[in-house]
């Protein structure tokens, strides 16, 4: 009969370490495997995000590349003037408009008065849409020839753009520094 109590005391110590070992080591370890699991979800997340932001910020980019570099008509004028020479008009007029500070903006605006044919215009106007800049067409105006009918009509054109300071450094995902 001593045996029984023994045993009894060896099966005791063996539950207790088990318990013991349980609490301690696997309880433990599956709590760090469920923290483990959390942080490796968050950092798929994180990462997505950047991804995300770094491509919107590349968008960006590229949408604000057709935009002038700053807040001067003379970008609009070189645009036009290059424009209206590859197709061959002569502008006989062109006119800054007035700059007009918004909040978020500055809108950039141009007068350009020339003779041209139908073709000439048309052939202006499609250049200006497929140039990758962003150039908006307020107002046309088109006046036929006085001699006969048989000159090219006048053309009073209203260009405009706007000027959109850079919100964000995409290099350093900061806001832009502004000159003193």
């Amino acid at each position: 009969m001593t045996m029984k109590p023994a045993l009894l005391g060896v099966v005791a110590g063996l539950v207790l370490a088990y318990a013991v070992g349980y609490n301690t080591i696997y309880a433990r370890q599956r709590g760090q495997g469920h923290v483990i699991q959390q942080r490796t979800i968050q950092e798929h997340t994180d990462q997505r995000v950047q991804e995300d932001t770094a491509e919107l910020l590349e968008q960006l980019e590229r949408y604000h590349a057709q935009l002038p570099p700053e807040a001067e008509p003379s970008w609009l004028v070189r645009e036009a003037v290059a424009a209206s020479q590859q197709i061959g008009i002569d502008l006989s007029s062109i006119q800054q408009g007035n700059i007009q500070p918004g909040k978020q903006f500055t809108r950039l605006e141009l007068t350009l008065q020339f003779r041209a044919t139908y073709h000439q215009l048309g052939a202006f106007l499609d250049h200006l849409e497929r140039s990758g800049r962003f150039i908006r067409v307020d107002h046309l105006a088109v006046t036929p020839s006085l001699k006969d009918g048989m000159g090219k009509p006048a053309v009073q054109l209203v260009l405009s753009t706007v000027y959109v300071p850079p919100v964000l450094d995409a290099t350093a995902g900061l806001p832009a520094r502004t000159s003193p």
